[in-house]
């Protein structure tokens, strides 16, 4: 599963990069990597077909004024990918963002059937809070 020599784990990377509100174009690109009746899902919600997919896309990047992904590892092959990965950003009311997260995405003839993101939704709260993490971590320890 490899275009012009690249990888699909790197290829699927890159892809995940160009999000971004700078980029609206690269939300519609994503139809080459994905079936038409791809499923998605995270900790919030779950997308089927790759319209809706498109769709959720478009509207997280209206809401963000900048986004920034950064991959620290994509390894896998042309059946199933894993990527590791940070997105931070800051939203059109201002408030920054960041979580990290991995990504399992299965494929069958060179395109994602199945993507499933795992993120910790606390985390991504309380990133937008000022002072979000300690309360977090104060609420959290107690169950420790």
């Amino acid at each position: 599963m490899s275009t012009n020599g690249v990888a699909f784990p790197v290829r699927l990377g890159e892809a995940l990069v160009r999000l971004t509100p700078e980029h609206p174009e690269a939300i519609e690109e994503l139809r080459a990597l994905y079936t038409d009746d791809m499923v998605f899902r995270d900790p919030v919600q779950e997308v089927r077909g790759i319209d809706d997919f498109i769709a959720m896309n478009r509207r997280l990047m209206r809401r963000m004024r900048s986004v920034e992904w950064s991959i620290t590892t994509a390894k896998g092959d042309e059946s199933e990918v894993f990527l590791e990965w940070t997105m931070r950003g800051t939203t059109k009311l201002g408030l920054k963002v960041k979580v990290d997260g991995m990504t399992r995405a299965r494929a069958r003839d060179g395109r994602i059937y199945d993507h499933r993101d795992y993120w910790d939704l606390g985390e991504l709260v309380a990133s937008s809070v000022p002072g979000g993490q300690r309360i977090l971590h104060t609420v959290l320890s107690r169950f420790a």
